[in-house]
C-alpha cells in the first residue's frame, strides 16, 4: 500500500521544515569536526555569493522544465525496460504499490501556495546543499569527483526510496530513476563551478512543476 504523506497537506507542509536539518546538522558535526566556525561550513556548502546569478537562474528554470517533460521516460526506461523485463510484472507491480506519495491531496489554494514556496526556500536548497554541497564536496578531496558524484547519488535515490519504509521491490523498481534525477543535478553542480544556484532551482522547479500538473 503506497504511504501517502501528503493526505493531509498541513502535515506535509509540516513535514517539509524538517528538511531544514540538512544543512544544520552537517554544518555542526562538521564544524566540531573540522574547528571551523558553523558560518564557515555553511558557506561551503554553497550557500554565499555568486557570480553570473541570471545565468544560473535561467539555467535552472530550463533545466528543470526540461527533466520534468523527460521524466516520465526515464521511469519508463528503468521500470518497464529493465526492471519489468527482469524480474516481471508482479515486482513492479509490488514496488509501485509500497512507494511513498509526497502529493498533496485536495490541497486548498493556501496550501498549494504555502508548498510552492516551501519547494523553492527548503527542499531545493536544503536537499542540494546537503547530497551536492556537503557530500560530493567533501568526498571530492579524498576520493575521485565521479566517486563522489556516484556515492552522493546514492544516498539521494535511498533518501527518496528509504530501506526503512519502503519494500526491495521498492527500492528497485524507482532507484534508476532517482539515481539518474541526482547524476543530472550533480552534473549541474560541477559544471557550475559548484554553485547551489542552478542544481537548487531545478530541483525546485520540477517538485512544483509535479505539484502543479
Amino acid at each position: 500500500m503506497v504511504i501517502q504523506i501528503g493526505e493531509n497537506p498541513w502535515i506535509l507542509i509540516g513535514l517539509t521544515f524538517f528538511e531544514v536539518l540538512f544543512v544544520i546538522i552537517p554544518a555542526l558535526i562538521s564544524s566540531k569536526l573540522e574547528n571551523k566556525t558553523f558560518k564557515d561550513i555553511i558557506k561551503e556548502m554553497g550557500f554565499q555569493k555568486n557570480k553570473d546569478i541570471f545565468l544560473k537562474v535561467i539555467s535552472g528554470l530550463s533545466f528543470g522544465i526540461v527533466f520534468f517533460f523527460f521524466g516520465n521516460y526515464i521511469i519508463l526506461f528503468f521500470r518497464d525496460l529493465i526492471v519489468r523485463n527482469i524480474f516481471g510484472n508482479e515486482f513492479v507491480e509490488a514496488g509501485e504499490a509500497g512507494g511513498i506519495s509526497t502529493s498533496p491531496i485536495q490541497p486548498n489554494n493556501i496550501q498549494l501556495m504555502i508548498l510552492i514556496i516551501l519547494q523553492v526556500i527548503i527542499i531545493g536548497p536544503c536537499e542540494e546543499s546537503f547530497f551536492r554541497g556537503f557530500l560530493i564536496q567533501k568526498m571530492k578531496t579524498k576520493l575521485k569527483l565521479a566517486y563522489s558524484i556516484i556515492i552522493s547519488s546514492i544516498f539521494f535515490t535511498l533518501y527518496h526510496v528509504p530501506p526503512f519504509l519502503v519494500p526491495l521491490t521498492t527500492i528497485i523498481t524507482f532507484f534508476g530513476y532517482f539515481f539518474t534525477f541526482s547524476i543530472i543535478l550533480s552534473l549541474i553542480f560541477v559544471y557550475f563551478d559548484f554553485s547551489l544556484i542552478p542544481c537548487s532551482i531545478a530541483h525546485s522547479v520540477f517538485n512544483i512543476l509535479i505539484l502543479l500538473i
